[in-house]
């Protein structure tokens, strides 16, 4: 009788604690929806899309100037974030990467504008490009004052655009400037039409009139002004005196470095390999001089130009006091070099030891035109032969012996 008992009390006192559980859900406050992260974008739908986006110019994690014109003829896609977001733009910028990994060697670029400009500085996208595995010249992190930068995202993209905005969007632009599609990078099935868009987008054609792929407007650079730096002096791998005044006479590249770079110093020193194989019995000359000279040290330099077979007598890689080197940069190149400096430029210098244009290594289009230049420049093979041939001759001689 007594287990009878329990067992309906135990009954009863479910029966109640049920009731008790649907009376709290049904009395439960009404939660509002999960806020979507790109609240102040506004939807595709309303976005008008097939229409021309102007060209900009902003400031890129190089603290370069990165007008948009150089990307004409090309498929790209621009998007909108802060590094310090911790969710919702890391996800998108994630999604980036594997479009950079998927389309880059299809020539698809990636701009991506900061929200936060005050506190994300050149160096502070530089170091966030890092972390993404950002391709120097296939993605580009942009700045510049909150002036400027409201009315291009506002107008040219039609997206509200304030301090830290959350967006998720991938806005995706024809070979002709005009925007296409926008879709949420952070939706599976929005991200897969992305790609397909990539995809069609690159089998149409460029109505455009192509540029040459060396013009000064199109990669931000300007040749240095008459009056500066004339030549430097550092010292090469094997601990001996460099001067860039050896080189008059000779039509050489310069660019800078840093030995524990693993991604776009490796592919620069790459591409300029391939040209020092082109040219190889041409005359050509090369001078990398390394942004971290505290840890390249002349051993290092000389072990770092054994993997790519480095003459010295061709390929110099040299190194000196970091202040020094910032002053070749600004005063001989006209570039800005910081310490363990990303860049994919390489300078072109002439005869006079003059700096006459700069290329983009990681721009298939301008490395064509870099080729093309020293094609022009340099002499035939039989010409320049007999100078080398009696430069090893004299190098190779045995010494003389009292």
């Amino acid at each position: 009788m007594k287990a009878t008992t329990g067992i309906f009390v135990s009954a009863i006192l479910l029966v109640v604690l049920g009731l008790m559980m649907m009376w709290a859900t049904i009395n439960r406050p009404a939660r509002g929806p999960l806020p979507e992260a790109d609240d102040h974008a506004g939807s595709a739908e309303a976005m008008e899309l097939d229409r021309q986006i102007p060209p900009f110019e902003l400031t890129s994690a190089e603290a370069e100037p990165f007008n948009t014109k150089s990307l004409a003829g090309d498929v790209w896609v621009a998007s909108f974030f802060f590094t310090s977001c911790p969710s919702i733009c890391k996800l998108q910028n994630q999604q980036i990467a594997i479009l950079q990994e998927e389309f880059a060697d299809q020539g698809v670029k990636f701009v991506s504008i900061t929200c936060d400009p005050v506190n994300d500085t050149p160096e502070v996208l530089r170091k966030y490009a890092e972390s993404m595995q950002a391709q120097p010249g296939v993605w580009t992190f942009l700045t510049g004052d909150m002036d400027k930068l409201k009315p291009i995202v506002e107008d040219s993209f039609q997206v509200m655009f304030e301090t830290q905005t959350h967006s998720d969007r991938l806005m995706i632009i024809d070979k002709n400037g005009k925007l296409r599609g926008t879709f949420r990078a952070t939706q599976d099935s929005d991200f897969r039409h992305a790609k397909k868009m990539i995809e069609k987008l690159l089998a149409e054609p460029y109505e455009g009139k192509e540029e040459p792929a060396e013009t000064e407007v199109a990669q931000g650079w300007q040749k240095p002004q008459p009056g500066g730096m004339t030549s430097f002096q550092l010292t090469d791998s094997l601990e001996q005196p460099f001067d860039s005044k050896s080189l008059d006479g000779d039509v050489w590249l310069g660019s800078f470095f840093y030995t524990a770079c693993p991604g776009a110093c490796l592919m620069q020193n790459l591409e300029i390999a391939k040209l020092r194989n082109d040219f190889k019995d041409r005359g050509l000359k090369i001078v990398s001089i390394t942004c971290d000279p505290e840890n390249d040290t002349p051993a290092m330099l000389a072990g770092y130009a054994s993997r790519f077979q480095a003459d010295p007598n061709r390929w110099h890689f040299v190194r000196g006091d970091f202040d020094y080197i910032q002053k070749i940069g600004q005063e001989f190149f006209n570039i800005k070099v910081e310490k363990q400096y990303h860049s994919d430029r390489v300078f072109l210098v002439d005869r006079e030891g003059k700096v006459i244009d700069s290329y983009r290594t990681s721009q298939p289009e301008q490395m064509k035109a870099l080729h093309q230049k020293l094609e022009k420049m340099l002499p035939p093979a039989a010409e320049a032969a007999p100078a080398t041939a009696e430069k090893n001759s004299t190098d190779d001689a045995p010494e003389k012996k009292d």
